[in-house]
């Protein structure tokens, strides 16, 4: 196989999001190989701890598909993704998530409205929609985002707990009804500073029930190692 014909099927659709290998018969975005890869990378979730559960660990390959997700302009991965975890098999996640609670509230980590024009959509609300039709919740956006604090890729456990004190807020309550089961969702899950930050701020509105459901699960030392690879490719959340 010649390198042009790489690049070709790369840039117009053939050649697979992983492995980047033309193929006639891409699902549509991994050859048969790669998805069969994220199907056992999958199966069983990552477990944190009792309040908060991860669907997929962080891998070359998932890296590759939440960099597409959150670069490359493909919305459409977020619910692929969910679709070959253990949440949308009906699996280990959906077990989890339904001994938390019955038509929960998917609540998105909001993104600062100029990584929004940036992008044109928040990954996270994508995802949040994928999991609560899987589980027949809803969505409420019900986070607001104060300011833009840049990558927290390269930061320590405790810088990253201080760059997101205080960045989220919840909006005016309304129908807020604080007993109902609230999920935040993320993309990736490292130290877990951005999602408690969220959870302190529905806290201090009264919500009670909340947990934390990410799609993929960093380890921080991995991290930093992928900030310092991916300078040029704007790894930058």
């Amino acid at each position: 196989m010649f390198l042009s014909d790489l690049v070709s099927g790369f840039v117009f659709g053939t050649a697979c999001l992983c492995c980047m290998r033309t193929s006639k018969f891409l699902d549509p975005w991994l050859c048969e190989d790669c998805r069969r890869e994220l199907m056992v990378l999958g199966k069983e979730p990552v477990p944190v701890n009792e309040d908060v559960i991860c669907l997929f660990p962080m891998t070359p390959l998932t890296r590759r598909l939440i960099h597409a997700l959150k670069y490359r302009a493909i919305p459409g991965l977020a619910y692929y993704l969910i679709r070959h975890s253990s949440l949308g098999n009906k699996g280990e996640a959906f077990d989890c998530i339904r001994e938390w609670g019955e038509r929960p509230l998917f609540l998105p980590v909001p993104i600062h409205a100029a990584r929004f024009r940036e992008r044109g959509y928040n990954q996270t609300d994508k995802i949040a929609s994928a999991m609560a039709m899987v589980c027949n919740g809803s969505v409420r956006k019900e986070l607001v985002r104060n300011s833009f604090h840049g990558s927290q890729t390269a930061l320590s456990v405790r810088e990253r707990e201080m760059n997101v004190a205080g960045v989220f807020r919840c909006k005016p309550r309304g129908t807020f009804s604080p007993a109902q089961l609230r999920i935040i969702v993320d993309d990736v899950y490292t130290t877990g500073a951005t999602t408690a930050s969220c959870a302190y701020a529905l806290a201090g509105a009264g919500a009670e029930h909340i947990k934390t459901c990410a799609l993929i699960y960093e380890k921080p030392f991995s991290a930093r190692n992928d900030y310092v690879a991916d300078l040029s490719t704007e790894w930058l959340e």
